[in-house]
Protein backbone atom coordinates (compact mmCIF):
# COMPACT_ATOMS: atom_id res chain seq x y z
CA UNK A 1 0.00 0.00 0.00
CA UNK A 2 2.81 2.43 0.86
CA UNK A 3 4.50 1.72 -2.46
CA UNK A 4 1.24 2.42 -4.30
CA UNK A 5 0.75 5.69 -2.41
CA UNK A 6 4.30 6.72 -3.25
CA UNK A 7 3.77 5.99 -6.95
CA UNK A 8 0.44 7.82 -7.15
CA UNK A 9 1.80 10.81 -5.24
CA UNK A 10 4.78 10.95 -7.59
CA UNK A 11 2.45 10.91 -10.60
CA UNK A 12 0.43 13.75 -9.10
CA UNK A 13 3.48 15.86 -8.23
CA UNK A 14 5.66 15.25 -11.29
CA UNK A 15 4.08 18.15 -13.18
CA UNK A 16 3.28 20.43 -10.25
CA UNK A 17 3.10 24.05 -11.46
CA UNK A 18 3.95 22.86 -15.00
CA UNK A 19 7.60 22.16 -14.15
CA UNK A 20 7.70 18.87 -16.10
CA UNK A 21 6.38 20.50 -19.28
CA UNK A 22 8.95 23.28 -18.98
CA UNK A 23 11.76 20.74 -18.60
CA UNK A 24 10.97 18.61 -21.63
CA UNK A 25 9.03 20.78 -24.08
CA UNK A 26 10.64 21.62 -27.43
CA UNK A 27 8.34 24.57 -28.07
CA UNK A 28 10.31 27.80 -27.60
CA UNK A 29 7.11 29.84 -27.26
CA UNK A 30 6.00 27.70 -24.32
CA UNK A 31 9.36 28.15 -22.64
CA UNK A 32 9.22 31.89 -23.19
CA UNK A 33 5.72 32.09 -21.74
CA UNK A 34 6.79 29.94 -18.80
CA UNK A 35 9.71 32.26 -18.07
CA UNK A 36 7.46 35.33 -18.24
CA UNK A 37 4.93 33.61 -15.98
CA UNK A 38 7.70 32.70 -13.52
CA UNK A 39 8.84 36.33 -13.39
CA UNK A 40 5.24 37.39 -12.74
CA UNK A 41 4.82 34.90 -9.90
CA UNK A 42 8.13 35.96 -8.37
CA UNK A 43 6.99 39.60 -8.34
CA UNK A 44 3.65 38.64 -6.78
CA UNK A 45 5.42 36.53 -4.15
CA UNK A 46 7.76 39.40 -3.28
CA UNK A 47 4.76 41.72 -2.89
CA UNK A 48 3.04 39.17 -0.64
CA UNK A 49 6.16 38.75 1.50
CA UNK A 50 6.45 42.50 2.03
CA UNK A 51 2.74 42.80 2.75
CA UNK A 52 2.69 40.07 5.39
CA UNK A 53 5.97 41.28 6.84
CA UNK A 54 4.59 44.80 7.11
CA UNK A 55 1.44 43.59 8.86
CA UNK A 56 3.49 41.54 11.30
CA UNK A 57 5.79 44.46 12.03
CA UNK A 58 2.76 46.68 12.66
CA UNK A 59 1.35 44.17 15.15
CA UNK A 60 4.63 44.12 17.04
CA UNK A 61 4.75 47.93 17.10
CA UNK A 62 1.28 48.23 18.67
CA UNK A 63 2.16 45.71 21.36
CA UNK A 64 0.48 42.67 19.80
CA UNK A 65 3.69 40.83 18.98
CA UNK A 66 2.62 37.69 20.83
CA UNK A 67 -0.33 37.42 18.42
CA UNK A 68 1.77 37.43 15.24
CA UNK A 69 2.10 33.61 14.87
CA UNK A 70 -1.62 33.10 15.51
CA UNK A 71 -2.42 35.95 13.13
CA UNK A 72 -0.42 34.56 10.18
CA UNK A 73 -1.70 31.03 10.90
CA UNK A 74 -5.29 32.31 10.73
CA UNK A 75 -4.64 34.19 7.46
CA UNK A 76 -2.97 31.23 5.75
CA UNK A 77 -5.67 28.85 6.98
CA UNK A 78 -8.41 31.11 5.65
CA UNK A 79 -6.73 31.29 2.22
CA UNK A 80 -6.30 27.52 2.11
CA UNK A 81 -9.89 26.95 3.19
CA UNK A 82 -11.53 29.33 0.70
CA UNK A 83 -9.41 28.30 -2.27
CA UNK A 84 -9.70 24.64 -1.25
CA UNK A 85 -13.50 24.70 -1.38
CA UNK A 86 -13.38 26.18 -4.89
CA UNK A 87 -11.01 23.56 -6.29
CA UNK A 88 -11.20 20.46 -4.06
CA UNK A 89 -13.86 18.66 -6.09
CA UNK A 90 -12.11 19.33 -9.40
CA UNK A 91 -8.79 17.93 -8.14
CA UNK A 92 -9.94 14.95 -6.07
CA UNK A 93 -12.62 13.81 -8.54
CA UNK A 94 -11.16 15.08 -11.80
CA UNK A 95 -12.19 13.30 -14.94
CA UNK A 96 -8.94 13.53 -16.91
CA UNK A 97 -7.19 10.18 -16.77
CA UNK A 98 -9.88 8.56 -14.64
CA UNK A 99 -10.36 5.59 -17.00
CA UNK A 100 -6.64 4.86 -16.95
CA UNK A 101 -6.33 5.28 -13.17
CA UNK A 102 -9.21 2.93 -12.28
CA UNK A 103 -7.76 0.27 -14.56
CA UNK A 104 -4.44 0.25 -12.70
CA UNK A 105 -3.83 -2.52 -10.13
CA UNK A 106 -3.80 -0.04 -7.24
CA UNK A 107 -6.21 0.58 -4.42
CA UNK A 108 -8.56 3.52 -4.71
CA UNK A 109 -7.28 4.75 -1.35
CA UNK A 110 -3.81 5.15 -2.87
CA UNK A 111 -5.29 7.24 -5.70
CA UNK A 112 -7.19 9.47 -3.28
CA UNK A 113 -4.25 9.87 -0.91
CA UNK A 114 -1.97 10.75 -3.82
CA UNK A 115 -4.35 13.56 -4.78
CA UNK A 116 -4.60 14.62 -1.13
CA UNK A 117 -0.81 14.88 -1.00
CA UNK A 118 -0.79 16.99 -4.14
CA UNK A 119 -3.27 19.43 -2.59
CA UNK A 120 -1.26 19.39 0.63
CA UNK A 121 1.95 20.29 -1.23
CA UNK A 122 0.26 23.21 -3.02
CA UNK A 123 -1.32 24.44 0.21
CA UNK A 124 1.96 24.07 2.11
CA UNK A 125 3.66 26.36 -0.40
CA UNK A 126 0.82 28.88 -0.02
CA UNK A 127 0.98 28.68 3.77
CA UNK A 128 4.76 29.10 3.79
CA UNK A 129 4.48 32.36 1.82
CA UNK A 130 2.33 33.78 4.61
CA UNK A 131 3.89 32.09 7.64
CA UNK A 132 7.59 32.57 6.92
CA UNK A 133 7.67 36.39 6.70
CA UNK A 134 5.45 36.74 9.77
CA UNK A 135 7.54 34.35 11.84
CA UNK A 136 10.76 35.96 10.55
CA UNK A 137 9.59 39.43 11.64
CA UNK A 138 8.54 38.07 15.04
CA UNK A 139 11.87 36.29 15.52
CA UNK A 140 13.86 39.39 14.51
CA UNK A 141 12.04 41.76 16.85
CA UNK A 142 11.14 39.52 19.80
CA UNK A 143 14.34 37.41 19.97
CA UNK A 144 12.78 34.10 21.17
CA UNK A 145 14.78 31.07 22.30
CA UNK A 146 15.56 27.90 20.33
CA UNK A 147 12.36 26.10 21.31
CA UNK A 148 10.38 28.71 19.36
CA UNK A 149 12.09 27.71 16.12
CA UNK A 150 11.47 24.01 16.70
CA UNK A 151 7.80 24.66 17.38
CA UNK A 152 7.57 26.99 14.38
CA UNK A 153 8.94 24.24 12.13
CA UNK A 154 6.32 21.79 13.40
CA UNK A 155 3.62 24.42 13.04
CA UNK A 156 4.43 25.38 9.45
CA UNK A 157 4.04 21.91 7.99
CA UNK A 158 0.94 21.10 10.07
CA UNK A 159 -0.97 24.37 9.45
CA UNK A 160 -2.48 23.33 6.06
CA UNK A 161 -3.81 20.01 7.36
CA UNK A 162 -6.95 21.14 9.18
CA UNK A 163 -8.32 23.84 6.79
CA UNK A 164 -7.47 21.71 3.78
CA UNK A 165 -9.24 18.69 5.26
CA UNK A 166 -12.41 20.65 6.02
CA UNK A 167 -12.33 22.22 2.55
CA UNK A 168 -11.94 18.80 0.91
CA UNK A 169 -14.81 17.35 2.92
CA UNK A 170 -17.06 20.24 1.90
CA UNK A 171 -15.89 19.88 -1.70
CA UNK A 172 -16.54 16.14 -1.58
CA UNK A 173 -19.97 16.77 -0.07
CA UNK A 174 -20.84 19.27 -2.80
CA UNK A 175 -19.55 16.94 -5.50
CA UNK A 176 -21.30 13.92 -4.00
CA UNK A 177 -24.66 15.70 -3.80
CA UNK A 178 -24.40 17.15 -7.30
CA UNK A 179 -23.28 13.83 -8.80
CA UNK A 180 -26.73 12.35 -8.14
CA UNK A 181 -28.53 15.16 -9.92
CA UNK A 182 -29.16 15.79 -13.57
CA UNK A 183 -27.41 19.16 -13.91
CA UNK A 184 -24.27 18.20 -12.01
CA UNK A 185 -22.09 21.21 -12.76
CA UNK A 186 -24.81 23.76 -12.10
CA UNK A 187 -25.75 22.16 -8.78
CA UNK A 188 -22.11 21.90 -7.72
CA UNK A 189 -21.52 25.56 -8.60
CA UNK A 190 -24.59 26.67 -6.66
CA UNK A 191 -23.65 24.71 -3.56
CA UNK A 192 -20.07 25.98 -3.69
CA UNK A 193 -21.19 29.60 -3.99
CA UNK A 194 -23.64 29.13 -1.09
CA UNK A 195 -20.84 27.76 1.09
CA UNK A 196 -18.49 30.63 0.16
CA UNK A 197 -21.08 33.31 0.93
CA UNK A 198 -22.00 31.55 4.18
CA UNK A 199 -18.32 31.60 5.19
CA UNK A 200 -18.01 35.29 4.27
CA UNK A 201 -21.13 36.15 6.26
CA UNK A 202 -19.99 34.11 9.26
CA UNK A 203 -16.55 35.71 9.16
CA UNK A 204 -18.03 39.20 9.09
CA UNK A 205 -20.21 38.37 12.09
CA UNK A 206 -17.34 36.82 14.04
CA UNK A 207 -14.92 39.67 13.36
CA UNK A 208 -17.38 42.47 13.99
CA UNK A 209 -16.45 44.48 17.05
CA UNK A 210 -18.89 46.92 18.54
CA UNK A 211 -17.66 50.35 19.44
CA UNK A 212 -14.63 50.53 17.16
CA UNK A 213 -14.96 54.30 17.18
CA UNK A 214 -14.11 54.46 20.88
CA UNK A 215 -10.59 55.67 21.66
CA UNK A 216 -10.41 53.51 24.75
CA UNK A 217 -11.02 50.38 22.72
CA UNK A 218 -8.46 51.45 20.11
CA UNK A 219 -5.90 51.64 22.90
CA UNK A 220 -6.66 48.02 23.74
CA UNK A 221 -6.14 46.85 20.17
CA UNK A 222 -3.87 44.01 21.20
CA UNK A 223 -6.59 42.41 23.31
CA UNK A 224 -9.11 42.95 20.53
CA UNK A 225 -6.91 41.08 18.04
CA UNK A 226 -6.57 38.12 20.42
CA UNK A 227 -10.33 38.02 21.02
CA UNK A 228 -11.02 38.23 17.29
CA UNK A 229 -8.67 35.36 16.51
CA UNK A 230 -10.22 33.20 19.22
CA UNK A 231 -13.69 33.76 17.77
CA UNK A 232 -12.63 33.41 14.16
CA UNK A 233 -10.29 30.38 14.25
CA UNK A 234 -9.47 28.93 17.71
CA UNK A 235 -6.88 26.38 16.43
CA UNK A 236 -4.74 29.31 15.23
CA UNK A 237 -4.64 30.71 18.77
CA UNK A 238 -3.89 27.31 20.33
CA UNK A 239 -1.08 26.53 17.91
CA UNK A 240 0.23 30.11 17.90
CA UNK A 241 0.37 30.20 21.69
CA UNK A 242 2.25 26.89 21.78
CA UNK A 243 4.77 28.22 19.24
CA UNK A 244 5.31 31.49 21.12
CA UNK A 245 5.78 29.68 24.45
CA UNK A 246 8.05 27.06 22.90
CA UNK A 247 5.86 24.17 24.13
CA UNK A 248 7.08 21.33 21.92
CA UNK A 249 4.81 18.72 23.51
CA UNK A 250 1.70 20.79 22.77
CA UNK A 251 2.86 21.41 19.19
CA UNK A 252 3.33 17.67 18.73
CA UNK A 253 -0.13 17.05 20.18
CA UNK A 254 -1.80 19.55 17.84
CA UNK A 255 0.18 18.22 14.88
CA UNK A 256 -0.92 14.67 15.67
CA UNK A 257 -4.53 15.83 16.01
CA UNK A 258 -4.47 17.63 12.67
CA UNK A 259 -2.82 14.62 11.02
CA UNK A 260 -5.48 12.30 12.44
CA UNK A 261 -8.25 14.47 11.02
CA UNK A 262 -6.45 14.49 7.67
CA UNK A 263 -6.18 10.69 7.63
CA UNK A 264 -9.84 10.25 8.65
CA UNK A 265 -10.95 12.55 5.82
CA UNK A 266 -8.83 10.61 3.32
CA UNK A 267 -10.44 7.36 4.48
CA UNK A 268 -13.94 8.83 4.19
CA UNK A 269 -13.35 10.17 0.68
CA UNK A 270 -11.73 6.88 -0.40
CA UNK A 271 -14.84 4.98 0.63
CA UNK A 272 -17.04 7.15 -1.61
CA UNK A 273 -14.51 7.89 -4.36
CA UNK A 274 -15.55 5.37 -6.99
CA UNK A 275 -19.29 5.82 -6.53
CA UNK A 276 -19.02 9.62 -6.80
CA UNK A 277 -16.85 9.36 -9.93
CA UNK A 278 -19.25 6.86 -11.46
CA UNK A 279 -22.20 9.18 -10.91
CA UNK A 280 -20.25 12.18 -12.18
CA UNK A 281 -19.03 10.65 -15.41
CA UNK A 282 -22.06 8.63 -16.46
CA UNK A 283 -25.21 10.00 -18.02
CA UNK A 284 -28.70 8.65 -18.48
CA UNK A 285 -30.24 9.13 -21.90
CA UNK A 286 -33.96 9.18 -22.55
CA UNK A 287 -35.32 7.37 -25.60
CA UNK A 288 -38.39 9.49 -26.27
CA UNK A 289 -36.62 12.03 -28.46
CA UNK A 290 -38.76 13.47 -31.24
CA UNK A 291 -37.55 15.53 -34.14
CA UNK A 292 -38.86 19.08 -34.01
CA UNK A 293 -38.45 22.11 -36.20
CA UNK A 294 -34.87 22.82 -37.16
CA UNK A 295 -33.70 26.39 -36.76
CA UNK A 296 -30.69 28.10 -38.27
CA UNK A 297 -28.77 30.82 -36.43
CA UNK A 298 -25.88 33.01 -37.38
CA UNK A 299 -22.34 31.85 -36.67
CA UNK A 300 -21.99 34.38 -33.83
CA UNK A 301 -25.16 33.22 -32.06
CA UNK A 302 -24.22 29.54 -32.45
CA UNK A 303 -20.73 30.13 -31.05
CA UNK A 304 -22.17 32.18 -28.18
CA UNK A 305 -24.49 29.29 -27.26
CA UNK A 306 -21.51 26.96 -27.37
CA UNK A 307 -19.67 29.25 -24.95
CA UNK A 308 -22.59 29.13 -22.52
CA UNK A 309 -22.74 25.33 -22.70
CA UNK A 310 -19.03 25.07 -21.96
CA UNK A 311 -19.33 27.60 -19.14
CA UNK A 312 -22.14 25.83 -17.31
CA UNK A 313 -20.52 22.43 -17.83
CA UNK A 314 -17.65 23.38 -15.48
CA UNK A 315 -18.46 23.98 -11.83
CA UNK A 316 -15.00 25.40 -11.08
CA UNK A 317 -15.38 27.87 -13.97
CA UNK A 318 -18.81 29.03 -12.79
CA UNK A 319 -18.01 29.28 -9.08
CA UNK A 320 -14.84 31.33 -9.66
CA UNK A 321 -16.33 33.81 -12.12
CA UNK A 322 -19.87 34.36 -10.83
CA UNK A 323 -18.93 35.31 -7.26
CA UNK A 324 -17.90 38.83 -8.31
CA UNK A 325 -21.26 39.75 -9.92
CA UNK A 326 -23.11 38.17 -7.01
CA UNK A 327 -21.06 40.20 -4.54
CA UNK A 328 -21.91 43.33 -6.53
CA UNK A 329 -25.62 42.65 -6.06
CA UNK A 330 -25.16 41.81 -2.37
CA UNK A 331 -23.14 44.96 -1.65
CA UNK A 332 -25.59 47.17 -3.54
CA UNK A 333 -28.52 45.55 -1.74
CA UNK A 334 -26.80 45.95 1.64
CA UNK A 335 -26.24 49.63 0.87
CA UNK A 336 -29.95 50.01 0.08
CA UNK A 337 -31.12 48.36 3.30
CA UNK A 338 -28.52 49.78 5.71
CA UNK A 339 -28.50 53.26 4.22
CA UNK A 340 -25.55 55.35 2.99
CA UNK A 341 -25.23 57.14 6.34
CA UNK A 342 -24.14 53.94 8.08
CA UNK A 343 -21.58 53.20 5.33
CA UNK A 344 -20.09 56.69 5.59
CA UNK A 345 -19.54 56.16 9.32
CA UNK A 346 -17.45 53.07 8.61
CA UNK A 347 -15.23 54.75 6.00
CA UNK A 348 -11.87 56.08 7.30
CA UNK A 349 -12.14 59.32 5.28
CA UNK A 350 -15.18 61.33 4.18
CA UNK A 351 -16.02 60.63 0.53
CA UNK A 352 -18.95 61.14 -1.77
CA UNK A 353 -20.51 57.69 -2.22
CA UNK A 354 -22.17 58.74 -5.47
CA UNK A 355 -18.67 59.34 -6.92
CA UNK A 356 -16.88 56.18 -5.78
CA UNK A 357 -19.85 53.75 -5.87
CA UNK A 358 -19.61 53.02 -9.63
CA UNK A 359 -15.89 52.24 -9.29
CA UNK A 360 -16.52 49.91 -6.35
CA UNK A 361 -19.29 48.18 -8.28
CA UNK A 362 -17.08 47.76 -11.34
CA UNK A 363 -14.25 46.42 -9.14
CA UNK A 364 -16.40 43.62 -7.72
CA UNK A 365 -17.76 42.71 -11.16
CA UNK A 366 -14.29 42.54 -12.71
CA UNK A 367 -12.59 40.39 -10.06
CA UNK A 368 -12.58 37.44 -12.48
CA UNK A 369 -14.18 37.71 -15.91
CA UNK A 370 -14.97 34.64 -17.98
CA UNK A 371 -13.21 36.23 -20.96
CA UNK A 372 -9.85 36.11 -19.15
CA UNK A 373 -9.68 32.32 -19.50
CA UNK A 374 -12.20 31.68 -22.29
CA UNK A 375 -9.53 30.71 -24.84
CA UNK A 376 -7.65 28.46 -22.43
CA UNK A 377 -10.86 26.70 -21.41
CA UNK A 378 -11.08 25.33 -24.97
CA UNK A 379 -8.22 23.03 -24.02
CA UNK A 380 -7.40 20.30 -26.47
CA UNK A 381 -10.59 21.07 -28.42
CA UNK A 382 -9.19 24.42 -29.53
CA UNK A 383 -8.39 22.96 -32.93
CA UNK A 384 -12.13 22.77 -33.62
CA UNK A 385 -12.64 26.50 -33.09
CA UNK A 386 -9.58 27.66 -35.00
CA UNK A 387 -10.30 25.32 -37.94
CA UNK A 388 -13.74 26.84 -38.56
CA UNK A 389 -14.01 28.86 -41.80
CA UNK A 390 -14.63 31.99 -39.79
CA UNK A 391 -12.54 35.08 -39.06
CA UNK A 392 -10.92 35.44 -35.66
CA UNK A 393 -13.29 38.32 -34.95
CA UNK A 394 -16.36 36.03 -34.93
CA UNK A 395 -14.79 33.47 -32.61
CA UNK A 396 -13.57 36.08 -30.14
CA UNK A 397 -16.78 38.13 -30.35
CA UNK A 398 -18.73 35.07 -29.18
CA UNK A 399 -16.56 34.85 -26.05
CA UNK A 400 -16.91 38.57 -25.42
CA UNK A 401 -20.68 38.53 -25.99
CA UNK A 402 -21.15 35.56 -23.66
CA UNK A 403 -19.33 37.38 -20.84
CA UNK A 404 -21.39 40.55 -21.30
CA UNK A 405 -24.72 38.69 -21.46
CA UNK A 406 -23.81 36.74 -18.31
CA UNK A 407 -23.06 39.90 -16.33
CA UNK A 408 -25.95 42.01 -17.69
CA UNK A 409 -28.69 40.91 -15.24
CA UNK A 410 -26.40 41.37 -12.21
CA UNK A 411 -25.35 44.77 -13.53
CA UNK A 412 -28.96 45.94 -13.95
CA UNK A 413 -30.01 44.74 -10.49
CA UNK A 414 -27.00 46.38 -8.84
CA UNK A 415 -27.61 49.66 -10.65
CA UNK A 416 -31.23 49.74 -9.50
CA UNK A 417 -30.15 49.10 -5.88
CA UNK A 418 -27.46 51.80 -6.03
CA UNK A 419 -29.73 54.46 -7.50
CA UNK A 420 -32.47 53.71 -4.99
CA UNK A 421 -29.99 53.76 -2.11
CA UNK A 422 -27.99 56.88 -2.99
CA UNK A 423 -30.69 58.90 -4.84
CA UNK A 424 -28.07 60.72 -6.93
CA UNK A 425 -28.69 63.66 -9.22
CA UNK A 426 -29.04 63.36 -12.98
CA UNK A 427 -25.32 63.71 -13.70
CA UNK A 428 -24.23 61.27 -10.98
CA UNK A 429 -26.90 58.78 -12.11
CA UNK A 430 -25.52 58.94 -15.65
CA UNK A 431 -21.97 58.25 -14.52
CA UNK A 432 -23.17 55.58 -12.12
CA UNK A 433 -24.47 53.62 -15.10
CA UNK A 434 -21.77 54.47 -17.63
CA UNK A 435 -18.57 53.98 -15.59
CA UNK A 436 -19.19 50.33 -14.58
CA UNK A 437 -20.28 49.51 -18.13
CA UNK A 438 -17.11 51.03 -19.63
CA UNK A 439 -14.81 49.33 -17.11
CA UNK A 440 -16.59 46.00 -17.64
CA UNK A 441 -16.19 46.27 -21.40
CA UNK A 442 -12.52 47.12 -20.96
CA UNK A 443 -12.03 44.19 -18.53
CA UNK A 444 -13.59 41.68 -20.95
CA UNK A 445 -11.54 42.82 -23.97
CA UNK A 446 -8.42 43.08 -21.82
CA UNK A 447 -9.01 39.56 -20.50
CA UNK A 448 -9.19 38.12 -24.01
CA UNK A 449 -6.05 40.07 -24.96
CA UNK A 450 -4.08 38.60 -22.07
CA UNK A 451 -5.41 35.10 -22.70
CA UNK A 452 -4.36 35.26 -26.36
CA UNK A 453 -0.81 36.02 -25.21
CA UNK A 454 -0.77 33.44 -22.39
CA UNK A 455 -2.95 30.54 -23.56
CA UNK A 456 -2.86 27.24 -21.64
CA UNK A 457 -4.36 24.60 -23.93
CA UNK A 458 -2.68 21.41 -22.68
CA UNK A 459 -4.06 21.55 -19.13
CA UNK A 460 -4.86 18.45 -17.11
CA UNK A 461 -7.26 20.13 -14.72
CA UNK A 462 -9.51 23.17 -15.07
CA UNK A 463 -8.12 24.51 -11.77
CA UNK A 464 -4.76 25.18 -13.43
CA UNK A 465 -6.52 27.45 -15.94
CA UNK A 466 -9.11 29.19 -13.79
CA UNK A 467 -6.99 29.80 -10.68
CA UNK A 468 -3.29 29.30 -11.44
CA UNK A 469 -2.63 30.59 -14.97
CA UNK A 470 -1.17 33.93 -15.96
CA UNK A 471 -4.41 34.82 -17.72
CA UNK A 472 -6.40 34.26 -14.53
CA UNK A 473 -4.05 36.52 -12.55
CA UNK A 474 -3.33 39.27 -15.08
CA UNK A 475 -6.51 39.18 -17.15
CA UNK A 476 -8.89 38.34 -14.33
CA UNK A 477 -7.73 41.10 -11.97
CA UNK A 478 -6.86 43.81 -14.49
CA UNK A 479 -10.32 45.37 -14.49
CA UNK A 480 -10.55 45.28 -10.69
CA UNK A 481 -7.16 47.01 -10.29
CA UNK A 482 -8.19 49.64 -12.83
CA UNK A 483 -11.45 50.28 -10.95
CA UNK A 484 -9.54 50.72 -7.67
CA UNK A 485 -7.12 53.18 -9.27
CA UNK A 486 -9.99 55.04 -10.95
CA UNK A 487 -11.88 55.28 -7.65
CA UNK A 488 -8.76 56.57 -5.88
CA UNK A 489 -8.35 59.22 -8.57
CA UNK A 490 -12.00 60.23 -8.23
CA UNK A 491 -11.48 60.79 -4.50
CA UNK A 492 -8.42 62.99 -5.09
CA UNK A 493 -9.86 65.16 -7.88
CA UNK A 494 -11.49 68.39 -6.65
CA UNK A 495 -15.27 68.39 -6.72
CA UNK A 496 -15.48 70.95 -9.51
CA UNK A 497 -13.43 68.76 -11.84
CA UNK A 498 -15.13 65.45 -10.95
CA UNK A 499 -17.37 65.37 -14.03
CA UNK A 500 -14.48 66.14 -16.36
CA UNK A 501 -12.31 63.49 -14.73
CA UNK A 502 -14.96 60.81 -15.20
CA UNK A 503 -15.60 61.87 -18.81
CA UNK A 504 -11.89 61.81 -19.71
CA UNK A 505 -11.45 58.45 -17.98
CA UNK A 506 -14.35 56.87 -19.89
CA UNK A 507 -13.16 58.23 -23.25
CA UNK A 508 -9.61 57.03 -22.56
CA UNK A 509 -10.77 53.55 -21.57
CA UNK A 510 -13.03 53.27 -24.61
CA UNK A 511 -10.14 54.27 -26.86
CA UNK A 512 -7.80 51.68 -25.31
CA UNK A 513 -10.55 49.06 -25.52
CA UNK A 514 -11.05 49.74 -29.23
CA UNK A 515 -7.31 49.44 -29.89
CA UNK A 516 -7.09 46.12 -28.03
CA UNK A 517 -10.22 44.84 -29.79
CA UNK A 518 -8.82 45.63 -33.24
CA UNK A 519 -5.47 44.06 -32.37
CA UNK A 520 -7.15 40.88 -31.12
CA UNK A 521 -9.11 40.52 -34.35
CA UNK A 522 -5.89 40.58 -36.40
CA UNK A 523 -4.39 37.62 -34.53
CA UNK A 524 -4.09 34.36 -36.46
CA UNK A 525 -5.78 31.82 -34.19
CA UNK A 526 -4.05 28.94 -35.96
CA UNK A 527 -0.74 30.02 -34.45
CA UNK A 528 -1.92 29.59 -30.85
Amino acid sequence: MLAQIRIMARLELCNLLGINILRFTKDKRKKKRAVMLSVLWILLIIMLLFYVGGLSWGLVEIGAGEDVPAYVIAISSMLIFVFGILKAGSIIFRRQGYDMVVSLPVRKGAVVLGRFLRMYTENLLMAALVLLPGIAVYAWQMRPDVSFYLCAFLGIWSVPLLPMTVAILIGALVTGISSRMRHKSLVASTLTIVFVFAIMYGSSRLTSVEGMESLEIMEELSGMISAMLERFYPPAVLLGTAIVNGEISRCLMYTGLFLSVFAAAAAAVSACFQSICRNLYTTAARHDYQMGDLKADSALVSLCRKEFRRYFSSSIYVSNTIIGPLMGCVISGALLFTGPARVKELLPVPVDLAVIAPFLLAGTFCMMTTAATSVSMEGKEWWLAKSLPLPARTVLDAKLLMNLILILPFYLVSEVFLILALKPGLQDSFWMMVIPAVILLFACVYGITVNLHFPVLDWENEVSVVKQSASAVLGGMGGAVLAILGGAGACLVPEGYSGGYRAVLCVLLLGITCLMYRKNNRIDLREL
